[in-house]
C-alpha cells in the first residue's frame, strides 16, 4: 500500500467528540456473507448478519482503542473495546457469561463524532473483521471486572473488555448498509 493523498483538518473536526453512542455485537458464525467494502470511503457498504444484538452501557463509559505496532515489515493493530455495564444481576451475569463464552466477535461501534452535514450522521465502525485477515480478527472476551462496591455510593458494574488483532485500523460501516431492529429492543438486528 502507498499513500496515495494527504489529509486535511478541516473547522468541523475541531469538534470531535469522544466516546460511544452505540455498541452491537455478534458472534464472527453469523455473519450470513461477505461483507462489501468500498475502497473509495474506507467502508463496508453491507455487513450481512441476522444475528446482531445491542449492548447498553453506562453513558461516558464506552470506547475503543486501536493501538499500531511494527515489527519485520509487518504491522499488527490491537484493538481493545471497553464498556462498563452497570448493576450487578442474575439477567447481566448472564448475558456476561455468554459473552465470556462465545467463540470469537465482530462489533459495530457508533462514535458520537458526526460528519457535519445536515442533518449530520454519525461514524459506525467494524472491530475485529477487516480487508486482510477477514473474520480471523475476531474480538474475544479478554476481562470482565465486576465489583459490587463496599459502600453505598461505590460503583456497582462489570468493566468489558474485548481484544482482537487487525491488520487494518478499524473500517466504517457506511450508511448504505441497512440496520434493522427486532420487534423488542433485546432482539436481534439485521443488517444487510
Amino acid at each position: 500500500m502507498a499513500i496515495t493523498k494527504g489529509h486535511e483538518v478541516i473547522c468541523c473536526d475541531r469538534n470531535r467528540r469522544g466516546g460511544l453512542k452505540n455498541i452491537w455485537l455478534m458472534e464472527k458464525d453469523n455473519l450470513t456473507a461477505t461483507p462489501v467494502y468500498a475502497a473509495a470511503t474506507n467502508e463496508y457498504t453491507s455487513f450481512p448478519t441476522i444475528l446482531l444484538y445491542q449492548f447498553d452501557f453506562d453513558r461516558g463509559t464506552g470506547g475503543f482503542n486501536a493501538n499500531a505496532s511494527r515489527e519485520n515489515g509487518s504491522t499488527i493493530i490491537t484493538v481493545e473495546l471497553i464498556f462498563y455495564v452497570p448493576k450487578v444481576t442474575p439477567a447481566v451475569n448472564l448475558v456476561l457469561d455468554e459473552l465470556a463464552a462465545s467463540c470469537g466477535l465482530f462489533a459495530i461501534c457508533e462514535t458520537y463524532a458526526d460528519d457535519c452535514a445536515s442533518p449530520a450522521l454519525t461514524y459506525k465502525f467494524v472491530l475485529g473483521y477487516d480487508q486482510i485477515f477477514e473474520s480471523s480478527a475476531y474480538l474475544e472476551f479478554t476481562s470482565g471486572e465486576e465489583t459490587t462496591g463496599l459502600a453505598l455510593q461505590d460503583a456497582n458494574g462489570t468493566n468489558v473488555t474485548l481484544t482482537g488483532e487487525q491488520a487494518e485500523y478499524p473500517i466504517g460501516l457506511g450508511s448504505a448498509a441497512t440496520m434493522t431492529p427486532g420487534t423488542l429492543y433485546t432482539d436481534a438486528w439485521t443488517v444487510i
